[in-house]
């Protein structure tokens, strides 16, 4: 019997598309042994901005924050988002902003410490201020959103999938690890970092790439009333969340696979954080550290997120690569994923947009194991 649409990755992406299906009357099972937004997306900074330097990608990111406000009461609060650097630095995200449409303020350094006082800007830097962005606490809104699903009627199992049932190389259904069979009217992967694990195991081989990523979490004694913002100069991005700012360096090491353990980042990766937080702000006392966020990250080598079916899986949409970027790339390319496979096309993206996502670049080899010419079922 078909448990009607089956999404695989209780992340961004996978929360999202089923919450999209949800919304169309369809029945949904979501199946993540981490739950919503229990994986990588609990562990993330949680700065989500539309100050990015590629026109789809700014677009993906309105529709992102429109639909996390769909669902968010406490856990996202509106500061908008502050980029400091040189000019010529913040060229290429000024023009993506221009071409998708995106209102924006260009500031000199006296109008940033005018605006905000507590901000240290050298006269020879300017910022991008952009209004809509969002600062996120992923836990809270994994619990917001896990009960929007439950509402809807979508039922979530806090299994691991670790096997498929095939026929004629076509995808039928997932096994989850008490043994249950799921068949599927529709499956969209979207299981982050361990897709390249999944389609293995089918033969599959995605070229994409595992590492560990790293934010902390600093608490400055006051509620700064700033922008979240990023530093071109010095390289980290911060966001406001209470007395706490979080964001970082972009620190990261490269992994063997998806890591979600609780190991401290090391003290230099703190401390350099730290002093590029002291450098940009004026306060009132020394910023303490807290904690640290660690999670995998998926990479693909041109940085490019990916979205499409593979010939010969069926009815399955396979989507993932979005560098660090779930919260603010995965809700949108969440609802696309739905309506290619109901559908078959994306409506918002042009032929050569669906040809940059393609996960097809990403492939290095098929096989898959067969048995008197009939595919078995595979593990995962």
């Amino acid at each position: 019997m078909s448990r009607g649409l089956i999404v695989v990755g209780g992340g961004p992406v996978g929360a999202f598309a089923a919450l999209t299906a949800a919304l169309k009357g369809e029945r949904v099972t979501l199946v993540d042994p981490r739950g919503v937004l229990g994986g990588a997306a609990s562990r993330s900074a949680g700065v989500v901005t539309v100050q990015l330097e590629d026109p789809l990608d700014v677009r993906l990111v309105v529709r992102s924050i429109e639909l996390i406000r769909s669902v968010s009461k406490s856990s996202s609060v509106r500061t908008g988002f502050l980029q400091i650097g040189r000019e010529e630095d913040l060229s290429d995200s000024v023009e993506a902003m221009r071409e998708a449409g995106v209102e924006h303020e260009v500031l000199t350094a006296e109008e940033i410490r005018e605006r905000w006082p507590v901000f240290r800007v050298e006269g020879d830097l300017i910022g991008i201020f952009t209004d809509m962005d969002l600062s996120v606490e992923p836990p809270l809104l994994g619990g917001e959103l896990g009960g929007v699903l439950a509402s809807l009627g979508v039922e979530v199992i806090r299994q691991s999938v670790v096997s498929f049932t095939t026929d004629g190389g076509r995808i039928e259904g997932v096994v989850l690890e008490d043994g249950e069979r799921l068949k599927h009217d529709g499956l969209i992967l979207a299981a982050g970092s361990h897709n390249r694990e999944l389609l293995l195991r089918l033969g599959i081989r995605l070229r994409t790439t595992v590492i560990t990523c790293y934010a902390y979490k600093f608490d400055v004694g006051e509620e700064l009333e700033v922008p979240s913002f990023s530093d071109e100069l010095l390289h980290s991005y911060w966001r406001r969340w209470g007395t706490m700012m979080v964001g970082g360096g972009y620190d990261a090491e490269w992994a063997d696979g998806p890591d979600y353990s609780a190991v401290e980042p090391p003290p230099q990766y703190v401390r350099r954080s730290m002093a590029m937080l002291r450098s940009r702000l004026n306060l009132s006392r020394e910023p303490r550290y807290h904690s640290s966020l660690r999670g995998p990250c998926e990479l693909t080598p041109d940085m490019e997120p990916y979205l499409g079916r593979l010939e010969g899986l069926g009815d399955v949409v396979l989507v993932g690569g979005l560098r660090g970027y779930g919260l603010m790339r995965g809700p949108a390319l969440g609802e696309l994923a739905y309506e290619l496979l109901r559908s078959g096309r994306i409506s918002s993206l042009n032929a050569e947009e669906m040809e940059r996502l393609s996960p097809k670049r990403l492939i290095r080899s098929s096989k898959r194991s067969r048995v008197g010419g009939i595919n078995n079922d595979v593990a995962v």
